[in-house]
């Protein structure tokens, strides 16, 4: 057992909501948690009291790798979202902060502090303009949105037919997943013991976490080491990765490398907390979670 807070040390039936509301309300987005059984009519009066206002981003409370992520720009979308997943779900502020990182964060749980191991910038899918095609035409010259065309016509709330002009960048996907075009980039600028001194301070009372990535917005770097004006979106455990190494140019052997070391890392914690008395997770019920995957 690696987070010991943590259902199953969230490898699998995670919950989004138990882990997020262990985090200082500071940095977390507006949210507000709709449980299966909510009736619709009273969403937007409760949206109303906390102060939410659209566009927001919807998404299950148990699904990860974007699955069922939208971006809702109107109480007539959030029907058409309610009826359609039909499962509890979380309606977060979009938060507007230009840079959005995944960094990964581990700590022994004999020490306070961390250490992080991978910083991943995402950087969206986009296009920029020539001033003479369309967003479609250029969108069908990368291979990332030709593999996603389907979903994008679906999802993406953009004129296609649209010519921007010379040099005007256009996000086509604001949804921060590989399965939605994103480029995972490894952030070698941005300095890892300045940004776990800051984990560090956010995570401080969040006692039995010891492994897992952040994915968050933030204004600046600087305000990343400074511990503010950070939105922390999600929070997962230990089936977590390391997302550096899904830089389109990072090399094969360093990534099965650092996969290595994460390994070694979980294996780490997991043994100190064995010492410490905690249970392993039965064998059979992760089986049946991979066969049933």
């Amino acid at each position: 057992m690696v987070n010991t807070c943590l259902q199953n040390g969230g490898f699998f039936e995670e919950n989004k909501k138990e882990i997020l509301t262990q985090i200082p309300a500071e940095y977390l987005p507006k949210s507000l948690y709709i449980e299966r059984d909510t009736d619709f009519t009273s969403i937007n009066s409760l949206m109303e009291h906390r102060s939410i206002e659209y566009p927001v981003v919807a998404k299950p409370l148990d699904e990860q790798r974007g699955k069922n992520v939208e971006i809702i720009t109107d109480e007539a979308e959030l029907l058409t979202y309610y009826l359609k997943v039909s499962k509890a779900f979380v309606i977060q502020e979009f938060v507007q902060f230009p840079i959005e990182l995944a960094i990964l964060y581990s700590r022994l749980p004999h020490e306070r502090k961390g250490v992080v191991s991978s910083i991943t910038i995402k950087e969206f899918l986009s296009v920029t303009g020539d001033g003479k095609q369309s967003i479609q035409k250029l969108l069908k010259a990368n291979y990332r949105a030709v593999l996603i065309w389907e979903e994008l016509l679906i999802n993406a709330k953009i004129d296609f037919q649209r010519i921007p002009s010379f040099g005007e960048t256009i996000i086509v996907e604001k949804i921060g997943n590989h399965c939605r075009g994103t480029i995972f980039r490894n952030a070698t600028e941005i300095d890892k013991a300045k940004t776990a001194a800051a984990i560090d301070k956010i995570m401080a009372d969040f006692e039995g976490f010891n492994y897992g990535r952040f994915d968050l917005k933030v204004k600046s770097v600087e305000d990343l080491y400074a511990a503010k004006n950070i939105k922390i979106l999600e929070l997962n455990g230990v089936n977590a990765d390391a997302a550096h190494i899904f830089d389109p140019n990072y090399g094969l052997i360093q990534a099965m490398k650092d996969v290595a070391w994460h390994w070694k890392r979980l294996a780490d914690i997991a043994a100190f907390n064995l010492s410490q008395g905690y249970s392993p997770i039965a064998f059979k019920p992760i089986l049946n979670k991979i066969l049933k995957s």
